[in-house]
């Protein structure tokens, strides 16, 4: 009988040493169970998070992912009451800057990145740029706020025509005067377009019918007036709300480099020809990859979403290698 009860309590406690071990090797992931019930720890993510099998917790502040490469990432609206799927909550937003300092990544500003792109100039190891798309208000109430805490830099792509439009649809945009303040305060804003965030029928190069895209991608068939632009009208339009575009965000708050968030991700070789001789020099897309020096085109990773996982963004960012078959120069 002593014999059982001797046996019974040594498994018990293997069991509970077993127990405790797991729980201070899966702590974060544990937490994310509380924090998060019901959602899916392994996803692939839209913009390219990837899916991993076992998730590794524990934080290694002095470990290099990946030299002479920037990961950069891209959100949209965050809001504490995420409206959609496009929102990313603002606690699980902090959540990721915390993550990301205890696990060693260096936040760069876009000053560095173009250097880094265009001059290949040094930026520190685990770099990381941190964007932002549209221009909503929520950028100011919520977003800067923490960036500040935490002494993030980071960058706002602006439909320009939206700055300071009451009257736009869809959520608030920011103003002129909360871009300014944010500026003076080291936040930086670049172009998304003047007016050209929207879906139209285009012919893009290299096609043979109309189809429903990015209205930067090619000459637009107004379907209201049955009216097709020619080849010139399209690079005209182009041209100059790209170039309207940049001659605002130089007089309203002086940048001196004209960098470009294409609306959707969509361009083609022609559209990429036409911000060369703008003189635009860095362009980004919405495919995920790792950028690297010499690199045109920047490629960016969804991290945000009503259903960002902050544990699968930081592991996919230390598995930086898993991207890399996505980032060949445009």
């Amino acid at each position: 009988m002593l014999r059982k009860k001797i046996i019974l309590y040594c498994t018990f406690s293997v069991l509970v040493l077993f127990a405790a071990f797991f729980v201070w090797r899966q702590g974060p992931y544990v937490y994310h169970l509380v924090r998060y019930p019901g959602r899916p720890h392994i996803k692939k993510e839209e913009g390219g998070v990837p899916a991993y099998s076992f998730i590794s917790t524990r934080p290694t502040p002095g470990a290099v992912y990946y030299k002479n490469k920037v990961i950069t990432l891209m959100y949209h609206d965050v809001s504490p009451r995420p409206i959609n799927d496009k929102s990313l909550d603002t606690a699980v937003f902090e959540e990721q800057l915390q993550a990301m300092k205890a696990n060693g990544f260096h936040w760069i500003t876009m000053e560095q990145y173009a250097d880094f792109v265009t001059r290949h100039q040094p930026v520190p190891d685990n770099a990381v740029l941190m964007t932002f798309d549209d221009g909503y208000e929520t950028f100011y109430t919520n977003v800067f706020p923490i960036l500040k805490k935490y002494h993030v830099p980071a960058t706002n792509f602006l439909i320009v025509s939206t700055v300071g439009n009451p009257k736009h649809p869809g959520l608030p945009k920011l103003t002129w005067a909360q871009v300014k303040l944010m500026h003076r305060s080291g936040i930086d804003f670049y172009s998304h377009t003047f007016d050209s965030h929207a879906y139209a029928y285009v012919r893009p190069e290299g096609k043979t019918h109309d189809r429903l895209e990015p209205m930067l991608m090619g000459p637009e068939h107004n379907k209201t007036t049955g009216h097709v632009e020619t080849e010139q009208e399209y690079i005209r339009r182009v041209k100059g709300d790209l170039t309207r575009a940049d001659q605002i965000l130089r007089n309203e708050i002086g940048n001196r480099r004209d960098i470009l968030a294409f609306p959707y991700g969509g361009y083609t070789q022609q559209v990429l020809g036409l911000c060369r001789n703008l003189g635009i020099q860095v362009v980004f897309t919405v495919k995920p990859g790792i950028d690297g020096p010499g690199q045109y085109m920047g490629y960016r990773v969804n991290a945000g979403g009503m259903d960002n996982n902050p544990i699968a963004l930081i592991e996919s960012m230390k598995h930086a290698e898993s991207l890399r078959g996505y980032s060949k120069a445009g």
